[in-house]
């Protein structure tokens, strides 16, 4: 059976998303214990961010291939949110390996998506995403791609938004991870504390782990990202 995203409104017309593809960078470098440890990872951080973005993932994130991974983001405006969260996840679940993780966002329409295999989907969207990630290269690790059709100033301010966050995202160490992950889920500093893995620490720690991540430009970049999208979807 498929899912399709209609808008309710215009018959035929289908509902903008965007469609986040990802792989492990330098995965075949890793012992068999660290691959093994890498999908118990990458299915923990799948499970948060289905959780945690609900009404935002209409099916969960999807891992295939070993090292590679898929999300469908049905709002669109929430993507670079889960998309940071995702490798975040990833990079602090890896500790005390520098691990990372390619990241390609397609904006575009879907043409259908099976009931469970989010990867199993097809259209406009998994078209660029796929091909775009297939383009990253050296130390690039985060791409925004949208189609001609849609091409304007915001959304080629947007590439440039996505761009910047993945040269702060790409210096984070695991313990910035954690905290970007928990800033990202809208927890203040002591929330962030009181949760920390293994243990609370104090708020000071957090809060100079969220400076040198660099998060608060950040979070102004990913308010760009959520307004813009947002005024685009519902246009």
């Amino acid at each position: 059976m498929e899912k399709t995203f209609s808008t309710g409104q215009d018959q035929g017309q289908i509902k903008l998303a965007i469609v986040i593809t990802g792989d492990i960078v330098h995965s075949s470098r890793l012992g068999l214990q660290h691959r093994k440890h890498l999908y118990e990872v990458m299915k923990t951080v799948a499970t948060e961010v289905y959780e945690f973005f609900y009404g935002a993932i209409p099916l969960e994130p999807d891992i295939f291939s070993g090292d590679s991974w898929q999300i469908l983001v049905s709002r669109p405006e929430k993507a670079l949110d889960v998309a940071l969260f995702y490798r975040a996840g990833i990079r602090a679940g890896m500790e005390p390996l520098r691990v990372d993780t390619r990241v390609s966002m397609g904006l575009g329409s879907i043409d259908f998506l099976p009931e469970e295999r989010v990867s199993q989907g097809d259209g406009e969207a998994y078209r660029l995403s796929g091909r775009a990630l297939a383009e990253i290269k050296g130390h690039h690790r985060m791409v925004f791609v949208f189609p001609e059709r849609l091409d304007c100033t915001l959304l080629r301010a947007i590439k440039t938004i996505v761009f910047l966050s993945d040269t702060v995202a790409i210096r984070w160490t695991p313990r910035q991870c954690l905290a970007v992950k928990g800033a990202i889920r809208g927890l203040n500093q002591e929330e962030i504390a009181k949760s920390w893995p293994g243990g609370s620490i104090s708020q000071q720690a957090v809060a100079q782990h969220l400076s040198r991540a660099g998060w608060y430009g950040l979070e102004k970049g990913l308010s760009f990202f959520r307004q813009t999208i947002g005024k685009i979807h519902a246009s």
